[in-house]
């Protein structure tokens, strides 16, 4: 399969996933020929360049930190074929990567390529001849977003990396970018974020589905705070966040997470299982949500070029017979763990809606490594949804939503459980009796019961890994490491080697070697413990 490998020192001559717009913000129709030299020039080109800062966003190339985040953590195994397949996955889940990891390799690779589309949109809107009132300051805001959440991805993934905020002349300017702290990185995310919150829309209108608004900032700046404080405070050793005036404190997150509440933007789906859906994509519980579609009609293996959803592919069950034909075969990677299906409470419909039971619904199937009979039933691919045209692993129009409304009356709850219980439950309760109903309300709240929520309400979703590690290393070590807790029954014992958390990874990546190469001498030089 081949790949695209794009390095930061090389991001000058970019090149743009065009876009034709339709009902849809990202339905993307890829078009080249337009170069940097007579672009920037009116708001259509302004409009399409910011939405190739969305295309970065939404790249999968191997690396989709979901799938990857669901396999560190105690929700699934890697699977695959065998213990070779998709080497990169399996280095995460057994806590050996190296710097060699194509994984690592290709989302350090991503967000850059976002950066620096983010960067050089900034510095050429000048250009731009505006007509719009306050169309330049939304994409303004859009691409101040887009640039903290690429950051975001780095400073979870790597702590240490370049902070590059501007195009630069040269290549050898790249090479020569010494790396930040994680304390330097996330002051930047900061920044950019409380710029984006100043000017986002509280709503959108019908035709900007898959827009940014000022609730997923908001919500994205609860999502960080809450692994800043948990995790890359007392492990890491970052200060206070801040963008050197305004700090993101638990009072600012408490207000912000309030204020989308209060904005009645968003709702609950009253029915779990119809936000799984695929005909309810972009509904009234999705604050951020990656769009995907077939428009494409990718058959190329790079990443870069796919339009569409291909991790459902990586989910969905190998060589699968029966269920009305209604699944299409793929890849069984990160495969449901007996660790999640074992936490749903009896009857909870989260459960059928979260996990597809092989074992149950299909006539036959290949039970590959690490096979629990457990597929991700969300996001696997179906074959009702095939492309309309390309390699029909590329092109399912299968919306990943990154940030619901639950995620946040759920972070509401723990950021409000010592200083007012009684808005914590009743926040918690909004959650957990829209599935269970309202005889299921609990009478109190604690943590340990709103992180059981969390895993129930958000699985194959790729928060649990964050969830776990802003509890501290212990508490991810005893999760994960129980999660090899093989039922005595299931027949293939020696695909589950156990595995021992490491904690001096900080649930990281290693920085690239060829990123290490690539640059002048003692440029790239600060690495977390695991990897120094």
């Amino acid at each position: 399969m081949k790949k695209n490998s794009i390095h930061i020192f090389y991001f000058i001559a970019l090149v743009f996933f065009m876009a034709s717009c339709s009902e849809d913000f990202l339905e993307l129709e890829p078009k080249t020929g337009q170069v940097e030299a007579n672009y920037y020039q009116n708001e259509d080109q302004a409009f399409l360049a910011v939405t190739a800062i969305y295309d970065a966003y939404s790249v999968q190339n191997w690396q989709f930190v979901p799938t990857m985040s669901d396999i560190f953590s105690d929700d699934a195994f890697c699977g695959g074929s065998n213990i070779n397949d998709m080497s990169q996955f399996q280095e995460i889940e057994m806590f050996n990567m190296t710097p060699e990891n194509n994984a690592a390799v290709d989302l350090w690779n991503r967000c850059y390529s976002g950066i620096y589309r983010s960067n050089l949109y900034l510095e050429k809107q000048e250009n731009v001849q505006w007509e719009t009132e306050g169309m330049k300051e939304r994409l303004e805001a859009e691409a101040f977003f887009l640039r903290a959440y690429f950051y975001w991805d780095l400073v979870r993934h790597y702590g240490y990396a370049p902070l590059i905020t501007e195009v630069l002349p040269s290549v050898e300017d790249y090479k020569s970018i010494a790396q930040s702290t994680p304390d330097e990185i996330f002051t930047q995310i900061a920044t950019d974020l409380l710029h984006a919150v100043s000017v986002l829309p509280v709503s959108l209108t019908a035709n900007e589905k898959g827009r940014i608004s000022k609730g997923a900032a908001q919500a994205l700046i609860a999502r960080i705070y809450l692994y800043h404080e948990g995790f890359a405070k007392p492990v890491v050793g970052v200060t206070n966040w801040s963008n050197g005036s305004t700090t993101i404190d638990k009072n600012y997150a408490q207000a912000a997470l309030e204020e989308v509440i209060a904005s009645n933007a968003y709702s609950l789906v009253p029915d779990y299982n119809d936000l799984w859906d695929w005909e309810n994509q972009n509904n009234e519980e999705s604050i951020l949500e990656i769009q995907y579609s077939d428009k494409a009609n990718s058959g190329d293996w790079g990443g870069w070029n796919i339009n569409g959803n291909f991790s459902s592919v990586w989910l969905s069950v190998r060589n699968p017979v029966g269920d009305n034909g209604s699944v299409f075969p793929g890849w069984s990677f990160a495969v449901p763990t007996w660790s999640l299906a074992n936490e749903f409470e009896t009857g909870d419909p989260r459960k059928d809606a979260t996990i597809y039971n092989a074992e149950e619904r299909l006539n036959d199937y290949t039970r590959a490594f690490m096979n629990t009979g457990f597929f991700n039933r969300k996001y696997m691919a179906l074959n009702a949804y095939i492309g309309s045209g390309g390699d029909p692993n590329h092109n399912f129009p299968r919306n990943f939503v990154d940030i619901r409304y639950a995620d946040v009356l759920l972070m509401a709850a723990e950021l409000f459980l010592d200083d007012n219980p009684a808005k914590a439950l009743n926040y918690l309760n909004q959650v957990r009796t829209r599935s269970l109903g309202e005889g299921a309300a609990l009478s109190n709240v604690t943590l340990d019961n709103i992180y059981h929520e969390r895993r129930v309400e958000f699985g194959g979703e790729g928060l649990r890994k964050w969830d776990l590690l802003r509890r501290g290393n212990d508490f991810a070590a005893s999760k994960i490491n129980a999660s090899f807790n093989v039922p005595q029954d299931v027949p293939n014992q020696s695909h589950f080697t156990p595995r021992t958390f490491k904690a001096d990874t900080w649930g990281m990546f290693p920085i690239p070697a060829r990123e290490i190469r690539n640059t002048n001498e003692g440029v790239l030089t600060q690495f977390v413990p695991a990897y120094k």
